[in-house]
């Protein structure tokens, strides 16, 4: 599967098919059930940076022991994903991933966490590893989303 995925008719899916499934099907099945399968992808509610409006988009989510990774890879494109600017202007979002919304809080992962963050993402998905080199020179954004506290 992970090939079909890689190559363009994958590729295509993911990027123009794929969010528009994943909105409606995420709220209706607790987190569990997205285009991608059980289980791994979630939907991501932020603040936008410029906007200030509730902005949702279907990320793949990898559960880490900290909480979870979110790979702002944008599809190997030369630009940043929208999301990830939105997580650094205002680091608190939903996240529905496996269950019913809960609060997060969006770390933006740098030096040795953000690598060791990224050999678990590329374990999970290889197809990161071409993404960074289609976007190079952009180093892809690595957040961790700590469940928040209190």
């Amino acid at each position: 599967m992970e090939r079909v995925m890689m190559g363009p008719v994958g590729y295509y899916f993911m990027l123009r098919v794929a969010p528009h499934i994943d909105r409606a099907v995420i709220p209706r099945t607790k987190g569990r059930l997205s285009s991608a399968g059980f289980n791994k992808v979630g939907l991501v509610t932020s603040t936008g940076a410029k906007s200030g409006q509730p902005r949702t988009h279907p990320l793949g989510l990898i559960e880490d022991s900290e909480g979870l990774l979110a790979i702002g890879s944008n599809y190997g494109r030369p630009k940043h994903p929208a999301w990830s600017a939105n997580l650094i202007a205002h680091p608190e979002c939903t996240v529905e991933f496996k269950g019913p919304p809960k609060r997060y809080r969006a770390e933006l992962l740098t030096g040795d966490a953000r690598a060791a963050a990224w050999a678990t993402a590329v374990d999970f998905y290889a197809g990161f590893e071409r993404y960074r080199s289609s976007c190079a020179p952009r180093e892809i954004r690595v957040f961790r989303l700590r469940p928040a506290t209190g």
